[in-house]
């Protein structure tokens, strides 16, 4: 399978069991006969190499590459001879009665191919990118209205998605990503992340999402999520394909016109106001740093293990950052960026209501 990601072409290969779980990137268009930049490989064990280190025993480093260890996947980079990013994808398989009482416990209930998808997503597509000096990530939901792109941008639990779903109906707007997108510096693009969105109990209040995620799903599934959204709406979540959930799906890159930060402030209402580029990059560096501190992490250790070894880092956090400032501040630069202030508590159907509405109007205005 040949899918064009991120605005790059990756391969991805396994064993047969594996063909259905690779069915969750079918929304992603096929690459074609496009030289694969990328090599993603499923398998049951890593390719055999000798570390040159390992510390801690999360992180192992070798000759050519890193090995990245999560609780749920191993992950296996290096460069190939012919300059292709190879990736090695190890999946830990959980099984027994401890499992299923931690899927019980857990905000999702997740199946096996909404297990993957999100491993697959978190662990080494959106890592993937960081190798790769002509894209930066945002913490964002993103969709297009009219086909260009705006940006709900902030750390978790600000509203971003809840604000998107509002608008999720609309004739004009089209899915491009539910928590982090990609933004490319030369011509101000936003890459889409068919990631599914996560849908948490507070989403579904005053409206028809609940039967839209929960159709299909079994009883104890759907027993689950109202037990969880009755004790506390932010603790259920399900996942649901972003085609099932917005009428358009944008799998294309799209030209980016607008970025929002959606922030909580000490304010009476909501408020909108203008902000500075060179303050919307380094706000956008500060979340996706803090966001994504499980696989930068990894970037730490790989440059000490390269500091014990004297050798190279296959990659080091500090230069991820610096590339990340240059494109940022050129992608940004031609951008209309703004704050929107929520108060610390509003209530979820008044916040979607004026949310969509506002952002219609904005988007209308400067247009």
């Amino acid at each position: 399978m040949k899918k064009i990601i991120f605005g790059r072409c990756y391969l991805f290969s396994g064993e047969a069991s594996h063909e259905s779980l690779l069915e969750c990137l079918e929304l992603y268009a096929d690459a074609g006969d496009i030289e694969p930049q990328v090599e993603v490989r499923i398998a049951r064990a890593l390719t055999t190499q000798k570390p040159s280190a390992i510390n801690p025993k999360a992180h192992r480093k070798f000759g050519n590459g890193m090995l990245t260890s999560f609780p749920a996947v191993d992950v296996g980079w290096r460069w190939s001879d012919r300059g292709r990013l190879e990736v090695e994808v190890v999946l830990k398989i959980r099984r027994g009665i401890k499992h299923r009482i931690q899927k019980l416990l857990s905000m999702e209930y997740a199946s096996a191919v909404e297990s993957f998808e999100q491993i697959l997503h978190e662990f080494v597509l959106v890592p993937s990118a960081y190798f790769f000096k002509d894209v930066a990530p945002i913490h964002a939901s993103c969709m297009t209205v009219d086909g260009r792109a705006c940006l709900l941008a902030g750390t978790g639990g600000a509203g971003k998605s809840a604000a998107m779903l509002a608008l999720r109906r609309n004739e004009h707007v089209g899915f491009v990503g539910d928590d982090i997108v990609f933004i490319s510096a030369e011509s101000s693009h936003v890459h889409a992340n068919m990631a599914w969105p996560k849908i948490y109990g507070y989403n579904c209040a005053g409206n028809v999402l609940k039967s839209e995620i929960l159709a299909g799903r079994g009883w104890i599934d759907k027993a689950h999520f109202n037990i969880k959204t009755w004790i506390n709406a932010a603790s259920a979540r399900r996942k649901i394909r972003p085609d099932r959930l917005y009428r358009k799906v944008e799998s294309a890159s799209s030209p980016l016109s607008r970025l929002y930060y959606v922030v909580r402030e000490d304010v009476s209402d909501i408020r909108v106001s203008d902000l500075d580029v060179a303050n919307a990059v380094e706000m956008s560096i500060a979340v996706i740093s803090a966001e994504y501190s499980i696989f930068h992490d990894h970037l730490y250790w790989e440059k000490y293990n390269a500091l014990v070894t004297e050798k190279p880092p296959m990659l080091t956090l500090e230069d991820v950052v610096a590339n990340w400032r240059i494109i940022l501040s050129k992608g940004l630069a031609n951008v209309a960026c703004s704050k929107v202030s929520i108060p610390f508590e509003m209530d979820p159907i008044v916040y979607r209501n004026s949310m969509a509405s506002l952002l219609m109007t904005e988007m209308a205005a400067r247009s």
